[in-house]
């Protein structure tokens, strides 16, 4: 059944009922308005039945202003009404009408007032989840500064000495633009990951040393963690900002979501082409554990550096995984 088509059909099926057991009790010449004696349903004009009937009505019509498309709604609040109030006139005539009409709008009242709230914690979850993404695109300037001047600087400097001695030997300043060459095209790269690559608020400051960064921030993490860390020296400076920068984001949902975790292992090594890394825990993982913004962030993070990320439950706790490719040029 299409999704639309649903309020109508419960429409009709709640309006029939109440329609039947209107005829039942009243007799159906009355309930259709025509000069007739009528029966006294005694059973069917019960108090249980009437709430029986006024559950189905209001809880129909709730749902119907909560869920339903604007349009079927209507068409069906109007039915739902009519028919209600055609009941309570038949049976009881104006001593329950006033109700009936007003516990109606209050029905469609709290139905709308659900609607409006789900539909603004949806745009307040969508905009943080927006505002995670776009932190993670801030900052960029003194990433720029620290990573690509770095190499931008030491071009000017070899391009400098490349014509002093072209003056002398023009053969080997040629063997210089070899080095010049490289040291643009690792630029290009650099700038690629730090135009991808941003930074949160907060985010763990790395040196020279990664291996020394993971295992400080490790100890600092207030968590029983197990960390093994195989990482060489020459882990691009640019990628062991986001190495460290994952890593510190997975501890701090442990710490947050993780209920009860006894036992962290955080594990980093160097694969063949990529950065391998993982943070798993042993605890209860809480709902929001797998709808945090903080995973959004090291997904978007992951993906802008051209890797593959995993976050999900293992059965016995929670497994975050990250494969960050060495080599990215422009």
């Amino acid at each position: 059944m299409r999704v639309h088509h649903r309020p109508l059909v419960a429409t009709v099926i709640v309006c029939a009922a109440v329609f039947v057991v209107t005829g039942l009790s009243n007799g159906f010449s009355r309930a259709l308005f025509q000069d007739a004696p009528g029966i006294d349903h005694t059973v069917l004009r019960t108090p249980p039945v009437a709430a029986v009937q006024a559950f189905l009505v209001l809880g129909v019509a709730f749902w119907l202003a909560w869920k339903a498309p604007f349009r079927p709604a209507l068409v069906s609040l109007v039915a739902l009404e009519l028919v209600s109030a055609h009941a309570t006139w038949v049976s009881f005539r104006f001593t329950y009408l006033p109700l009936v009409l007003v516990a109606g709008l209050v029905a469609v009242g709290a139905g709308l007032y659900v609607r409006l709230l789900e539909r603004s914690r949806a745009e307040q979850a969508a905009a943080a989840e927006e505002r995670v993404r776009r932190d993670e695109r801030l900052d960029m300037a003194r990433e720029l500064h620290d990573i690509v001047a770095h190499h931008v600087t030491g071009m000017l400097v070899q391009a400098q000495a490349a014509l002093v001695v072209a003056e002398q030997d023009r053969d080997k300043a040629c063997t210089m633009l070899n080095g010049i060459v490289d040291g643009g095209t690792d630029a290009l790269g650099a700038m690629r990951l730090m135009v991808r690559t941003l930074r949160d608020n907060g985010a763990a400051v790395a040196t020279t040393d990664l291996s020394a960064d993971l295992l400080h921030l490790v100890e600092k993490s207030g968590l029983q963690v197990r960390a093994n860390v195989e990482l060489a020296s020459d882990v691009p400076p640019e990628l062991g900002r986001s190495v460290l920068r994952l890593v510190q984001e997975a501890l701090t949902n442990v710490r947050k979501h993780a209920v009860d975790a006894t036992d962290v292992e955080v594990d980093v090594r160097l694969g063949a082409d990529a950065v391998l890394l993982s943070v798993v825990d042993n605890g209860r993982a809480m709902p929001s554990h797998s709808g945090g913004f903080g995973l959004v962030g090291m997904r978007e993070r992951v993906h802008e550096l051209g890797g593959r990320f995993f976050a999900g439950s293992t059965g016995e706790g929670w497994l975050v995984t990250a494969e960050l490719p060495l080599e990215v040029r422009a």
